[in-house]
């Protein structure tokens, strides 16, 4: 199995998790077949890679060795000969072989569906005589739902116990965010906020109310991260816009500190620069030690290398270091995962002001460090989507060097991302790589080999993802 194999199977077995148990929540029985089928197709939707077979199998919460058990256990109840399956068997039809006549129809049986519904045979009916295609926005629809039941099962009054457990989710879902794909996480996060909301209404005392906007406000932060991760750059500065504003209600200033430093980010991606820098300094004035000013420091050094302001971008890497170790505050350092601000990440972002600064061997000294500091760092910590763009800079870094080898070998490992994976911002960094092989001798493989991440990159693996869940 390769590393795309089993990054795609994690994928499919989180995203299936959240649906399937976001679901049985809102069931006051065992789900009946249309409610399994429903699954299927969100689950089918987020991962449209794997096959409906196997969607099938994930939406009932069962491993593969759990699946031909209850197989068996059919063939027996129907009086059937028990057949030889195989758990390789079973694994070739989910990675899209067909079963023979009888094999079909027993597992038609076992799933209470049809061949169509299992991805076995084609659906040939014209389309204006089928029934209505499921709703388009999955995630809306997930919302919705959480919602409706949160406020069925919770009392008129906000106990102390659901906003701790608001909390650990909020804290939860913003770790994992280091190490998962984002899109499954967006469906959770979309349902968090919904309910962080939907709390704000009940009867709650001042203390909690600064708590539930100082989550939502993290929400949004987290949400704006993933709309940066597909290329939407106008609902990414929306939600941060959005995070700022909670922060500053809730008086929580890391959170403001932060929100600003991603609209900075936006900017930078915008070629806002100017914007970018201004951003980052409103930040300081909410965040002016620690990791957080160290992030926000970080951020203008990007800006003004991109401005052509060469001196005060070195003077901004220089202040980065020095405030790392002048304090800690809840947001960076406590809660952490996708909001924390550790030393490889500092190098990373120092390693792509080096690259505007015209210094590729400064910028290949300080990648090479991010990425030592990643490898052996908590595996928990190991943020994908930081190393990949460490790793592309390092690439680019190489090819003003002139060193192909060192280019292809830090691109091998991005190349080897699923789909699922393959940030925006990512895809972006590497044209550049691509624009400087076009000079080079001997680079057009590369090119090609870049040309065809970008064409299954994340933004058009969620934008299939849409369209098939639409029915389009």
């Amino acid at each position: 199995m390769t590393q795309s194999t089993r990054g795609g199977d994690r994928a499919a077995l989180a995203c299936a998790t959240i649906i399937r148990n976001r679901t049985l929540a809102s069931l006051s029985a065992p789900p009946s077949a249309a409610v399994i089928q429903r699954m299927v197709d969100e689950i089918h939707a987020c991962c449209p890679q794997q096959t409906r077979f196997k969607c099938r199998r994930l939406a009932h919460g069962w491993t593969v060795e759990e699946a031909i058990e209850h197989f068996h256990a059919l063939c027996d109840r129907q009086g059937v000969k028990r057949r030889g399956l195989t758990e390789r068997s079973w694994r070739e039809w989910e990675a899209g072989a067909r079963p023979d006549r009888d094999y079909t129809d027993l597992l038609c049986r076992l799933y209470e569906t049809g061949p169509v519904q299992l991805g076995f045979a084609h659906d040939y009916t014209p389309e204006d005589l089928r029934s209505a295609p499921p709703v388009l926005d999955m995630i809306t629809v997930a919302a919705d739902e959480a919602g409706a039941h949160a406020e069925e099962a919770e009392a008129s009054e906000l106990g102390s116990g659901a906003l701790e457990r608001l909390r650990t989710q909020v804290i939860w879902v913003g770790k994992r965010y280091v190490t998962e794909a984002p899109l499954p996480l967006f469906v959770e996060m979309r349902e968090l906020q919904e309910r962080t909301r939907r709390a704000l209404d009940k009867r709650i005392h001042p203390g909690q109310a600064r708590e539930l906007y100082f989550l939502t406000g993290a929400l949004c932060g987290l949400m704006a991260n993933v709309s940066m991760d597909m290329d939407r750059r106008i609902p990414a500065d929306t939600l941060a816009r959005a995070a700022w504003t909670y922060g500053k209600v809730a008086g929580h200033a890391a959170l403001m500190g932060w929100a600003r430093g991603m609209q900075a980010s936006v900017a930078l991606w915008d070629r806002r620069y100017s914007d970018a820098a201004e951003y980052a300094e409103e930040g300081l004035t909410s965040v002016n030690v620690g990791s957080g000013a160290t992030r926000l420091h970080m951020l203008r050094a990007r800006s003004y290398a991109l401005l052509g302001r060469g001196g005060e971008a070195a003077e901004a890497l220089r202040r980065a270091a020095g405030v790392r170790s002048a304090g800690a505050d809840e947001l960076h350092d406590e809660i952490a995962g996708e909001f924390a601000f550790r030393p490889a990440k500092e190098h990373y972002y120092a390693a792509v002001t080096h690259l505007h600064l015209g210094s590729s061997a400064a910028a290949i000294e300080s990648a090479g460090e991010s990425l030592s500091l990643y490898a052996s760092g908590d595996p928990e910590n190991r943020s994908y989507g930081c190393e990949s763009m460490a790793r592309a800079h390092l690439a680019i870094a190489h090819l003003m060097e002139g060193d192909a080898t060192g280019a292809e070998g830090a691109m091998a490992p991005i190349l080897e991302l699923p789909p699922d994976r393959r940030i925006g911002s990512l895809g972006t960094t590497l044209d550049t790589g691509r624009a400087l092989l076009s000079s080079r001798p001997g680079g057009a493989h590369m090119a090609r080999q870049i040309e065809g991440f970008r064409a299954v990159g994340l933004p058009q693996h969620a934008r299939q993802a849409i369209s098939d869940r639409s029915g389009r």
